[in-house]
């Protein structure tokens, strides 16, 4: 396991000085965890006050402190420390911070805030997998953004009229989901790569390399991967892909609006 971690004031941060300090873990004071105490209706002198039940804690600092261990350790693995570079480089230098957020998918990386939000039920060697699966996401934000800025460009076309590219609105939707979906593809073959190093040169849990047998098995290529990205979860009802059609919406709304709002400086309707 990782050596001692020195901890600051701020809470628990990488090393100074070292080559790989991109990826950090943010930390807040922790809320107090479960419900508060209710009065309890007494029954007579031996009435026994009943304990509140404790919610499982969900404040960012919980995991924090793994986070940078497994991070540190993973940073061991030459691989993983190119992933890091590449995910700072994409970044213009700045870090990648890793925090514990609730939402619908297990992982997400939010590119505004340059941040890697890991679900609060994530943990273990899963916990550190889908950090380092994030990461191939952070190092691939100019491919992403390339694929959004061309979409945007190609909708105020559609917009004034002008020719676009790749057929009808659902047309356009789809394929700019299936090439966002491409780009993660492509971090799942990277991140396959780095855990398989990882789990025969390190010694990593081989629950790691959350992706080997997929590749191996059931996404050997990207059209069993985008089949599957478009199976709807059956809480939210929702697929992973239905995040970047809803993206791709925003986009044409967005184009819609610039266009609406230049025809009225113009005076035209």
């Amino acid at each position: 396991m990782p050596r001692g971690i020195s901890k600051f004031s701020s809470g628990p941060s990488l090393p100074v000085k070292r080559k790989h300090d991109e990826l950090t873990s943010s930390i807040r004071k922790p809320e107090a965890e479960g419900p508060p105490l209710k009065k309890q209706r007494t029954q007579g002198p031996n009435t026994v006050q009943q304990p509140p039940v404790q919610k499982p804690p969900t404040d960012p600092s919980m995991h924090a402190v793994y986070d940078k261990m497994a991070h540190e350790e993973m940073l061991k693995n030459p691989k993983y420390a190119a992933l890091v570079d590449d995910a700072a480089k994409a970044s213009d230098g700045k870090p990648v911070n890793v925090v514990t957020k609730d939402q619908v998918h297990g992982g997400m990386f939010y590119k505004k805030d340059n941040q890697i939000g890991l679900r609060p039920d994530l943990t273990g060697p899963k916990r550190a997998s889908v950090m380092a699966f994030e990461a191939t996401n952070a190092a691939q934000q100019k491919k992403f953004s390339k694929v959004t800025s061309d979409a945007f460009q190609n909708e105020l076309n559609a917009v004034l009229g002008k020719p676009a590219f790749g057929g009808d609105l659902n047309a356009r939707r789809e394929n700019f989901a299936k090439s966002m979906e491409r780009i993660e593809y492509d971090g799942i073959k990277r991140h396959h790569d780095v855990m398989k190093h990882g789990i025969d040169n390190q010694g990593w849990p081989k629950e790691m390399d959350r992706f080997g047998k997929r590749l191996e098995g059931a996404d050997p290529s990207f059209d069993s991967y985008w089949a599957r990205q478009n199976v709807a979860n059956k809480q939210t009802g929702k697929s992973h892909s239905d995040v970047y059609r809803a993206q791709f919406d925003n986009i044409h709304a967005t184009a819609q609006k610039a266009v609406a709002e230049s025809k009225a400086k113009q005076g035209i309707k």
